[in-house]
C-alpha cells in the first residue's frame, strides 16, 4: 500500500529536470564547497560530484541530485505549472554518492535564481485503525496517509544550476516531516543526520577539526595577510591534491612554505610562479598557462603531480624527488644536484608537524 501511494504521488521517481522554462532572470555565482561534508557518518567528496555542494550568500546550497536524494532519503518532484517543489520523506537509498574519481573542477558555480516557487514536505502517517463492533472480519487496516508541510526558506531563494535544482541546506532542518538536523563548523564542515533521534552534531570529528585550524593556525603564522577563511580554503586544496596524488598534506604544505611563504601571487627573479613556485616552461607541458599559476587550485594540482611522479620516477626517494622538483630531473639524473632543498623542505615538513603537537592540535587521530 505504502509503495503504491507513493507511486501515485511521483508519478517518477525523480523529476528535477524540465525543457519549460523556469522564468528565471537573476544569475548568481556559488563558491565550491571546500570543507568535508557528512551524511549519517559517511564522508561525501564534493569534487566527486557532478553537481557539487556550493555557498551562496554565505549559506550552504545542496542539489537534489538523484544521488544525494537517495542518501538524504528523499524523493522530489518539481511540478513547474504549479511551481510547486514536492520533497517526500522516504527511505535511505544510498550510503555512498560517487560520480567519478575527479567529477568536479572545484570552480565556483553559476546557477540561476528560481522564483515563485512553493516547496512542500511530506511524511507518511498511519490513518487510525477502525474496527466494525458487530463484525471483527470487516475491521480495516489503518492505511498511510501522506503529511504536508509548507518549508519556510526564509530569505533565501532556490537555486539552479546543472539542470538540478539547489535548495539551502539549512531549509531542510527543523521540519516536523523531515527530521533532518545539520551541524556546521568552519574548520571541518558540515554534517547531516536524517534520524530525527541522532543530532547531527554526533558525528563532528573533534580531532579532524583541530587538525585543521592547526594548519590555517600554522599558514596565518608565516602569513598573517592572509585570512582565516582563505587560509582554510588553502588548507582544503592542499588536502585535496594530497589526496588525489597519494601525499601528505603537509609535505605539499611544506614545499609552499618554502618556495613562497603561501603567497599566491609570487614570482621568482627566476620567473617561477604561484604558491608552488612552477617554471612556466615546466607548467606549459602540461597545458597550463602562467597565468594559471597565479591560481591557488592550479598550482598546488600542479606542484602535487610533479612531486608525486617524481617519487615514482625515484621510487620513492624523497630527497632525489624534492631536489628533482627544485633542480630538474637531469640534475638528479647526472648525480650533479645539491640536497640542500630537499633537506630545507623535510626539516620544514618536521617543524609544522611539531607546530601542530606542541600547540595541541594534533595530528588529525
Amino acid at each position: 500500500m505504502t509503495k503504491k501511494l507513493i507511486s501515485v504521488w511521483l508519478s517518477l521517481t525523480i523529476l528535477l529536470f524540465s525543457s519549460i522554462s523556469i522564468y528565471a532572470e537573476e544569475t548568481v555565482t556559488g563558491s565550491f564547497f571546500f570543507r568535508d561534508i557528512r551524511i549519517n557518518g559517511t564522508q561525501i567528496l564534493n569534487y566527486e560530484l557532478n553537481n557539487p555542494l556550493f555557498l551562496y550568500d554565505s549559506t550552504t546550497y545542496i542539489p537534489l541530485s538523484t544521488g544525494l536524494q537517495g542518501a538524504l532519503g528523499l524523493q522530489c518532484e518539481m511540478d513547474w505549472e504549479s511551481r510547486t517543489l514536492k520533497i517526500l520523506k522516504t527511505e535511505i537509498t544510498k550510503n555512498q554518492v560517487k560520480d567519478a574519481e575527479v567529477a568536479s573542477d572545484m570552480k565556483d558555480v553559476t546557477a540561476t535564481v528560481v522564483e515563485g516557487v512553493k516547496v512542500i514536505t511530506y511524511t507518511e502517517e498511519t490513518s487510525p485503525v477502525m474496527e466494525d463492533d458487530w463484525d471483527d472480519s470487516q475491521a480495516t487496516i489503518g492505511a498511510p496517509v501522506l503529511s504536508a508541510h509548507q518549508l519556510d526558506l526564509e530569505e533565501f531563494p532556490l537555486l539552479m544550476a546543472g539542470g538540478v535544482v539547489y535548495m539551502p541546506l539549512k531549509a531542510l532542518t527543523d521540519d516536523p516531516n523531515l527530521g533532518i538536523s545539520i551541524y556546521y563548523e568552519s574548520y571541518s564542515g558540515v554534517y547531516i543526520s536524517t534520524d530525527p533521534n541522532v543530532d547531527a552534531k554526533t558525528y563532528w570529528n573533534e580531532a579532524r577539526s583541530k587538525y585543521n585550524k592547526g594548519l590555517v593556525s600554522y599558514i596565518r603564522k608565516y602569513n598573517n595577510s592572509i585570512s582565516v577563511a582563505r587560509a582554510q580554503e588553502l588548507v582544503a586544496l592542499f588536502q585535496h591534491e594530497a589526496d588525489i596524488y597519494g601525499l601528505d598534506e603537509t609535505l605539499l604544505m611544506a614545499v609552499a612554505h618554502k618556495e613562497s611563504n603561501f603567497n599566491v601571487q609570487a614570482r621568482s627573479r627566476s620567473g617561477a610562479a604561484g604558491i608552488m613556485q612552477v617554471m612556466p616552461r615546466t607548467a606549459a607541458g602540461f597545458g597550463v598557462t602562467e597565468s594559471r599559476l597565479y591560481n591557488a587550485h592550479t598550482s598546488i594540482n600542479l606542484g602535487a603531480r610533479l612531486i608525486s611522479g617524481q617519487l615514482r620516477e625515484y621510487n620513492n626517494d624523497m630527497t632525489k624527488a624534492l631536489s628533482a622538483y627544485n633542480q630538474g630531473s637531469g640534475s638528479v639524473n647526472r648525480g650533479s644536484y645539491s640536497t640542500k632543498y630537499a633537506t630545507r623542505v623535510m626539516t620544514q615538513q618536521k617543524s609544522l608537524t611539531e607546530y601542530l603537537t606542541q600547540n595541541g592540535y594534533g595530528l588529525g587521530k
